[in-house]
């Protein structure tokens, strides 16, 4: 298959997963994403053109964040941060990857690199509603975790010996 061929292909299955996320087939929608890839990271070779390789780069981009907001609404925490990171690979400014990079360490525990992450977005798009409600998710988990820790360890030491 020529390099266009390839990268139009690629498109397609692209936009045939946007189609199924959207009615919420989400097996479907990753075996599209998983099919663009396939198509896009062949594109040109080992020397495809500048124009090609930057439109084929924009949409692995794309498709990595798809297959990570699938997998969020799927709960797979450790696929939705494999994906983001393979996104920023390619894109390391790239806010939507950075975000979801965030969220998947929040829903793992990894409480620090999630708030990390998020402020970084929040402070290049303050407006960002996505970002504010995840921070405060998980500053609000962060907080019932350390309760349960102080209650645990409550009176530990205080206790009298008999």
């Amino acid at each position: 298959m020529d390099p266009e061929a390839a990268y139009k292909k690629g498109v397609e299955c692209r936009e045939a997963g946007n189609e199924a996320f959207k009615k919420g087939d989400y097996p479907a929608a990753l075996s599209n994403y998983y099919h663009a890839l396939l198509h896009l990271r062949t594109v040109g070779g080992h020397h495809p053109p500048n124009d090609l390789k930057e439109r084929s780069n924009d949409q692995l981009v794309r498709i990595y964040n798809n297959m990570a907001a699938v997998l969020a609404k799927q709960e797979k925490w450790n696929r939705v941060l494999d994906n983001a990171t393979k996104a920023r690979e390619i894109d390391e400014n790239n806010l939507k990857s950075k975000f979801r990079q965030g969220q998947a360490h929040g829903r793992m525990g990894n409480v620090d690199k999630a708030k990390e992450l998020l402020n970084e977005v929040l402070a290049k798009d303050p407006k960002d509603a996505a970002v504010k409600q995840e921070l405060a998710l998980i500053q609000q988990k962060d907080k019932k975790g350390q309760e349960q820790v102080k209650n645990a360890y409550w009176g530990m030491f205080d206790r009298e010996k008999k």
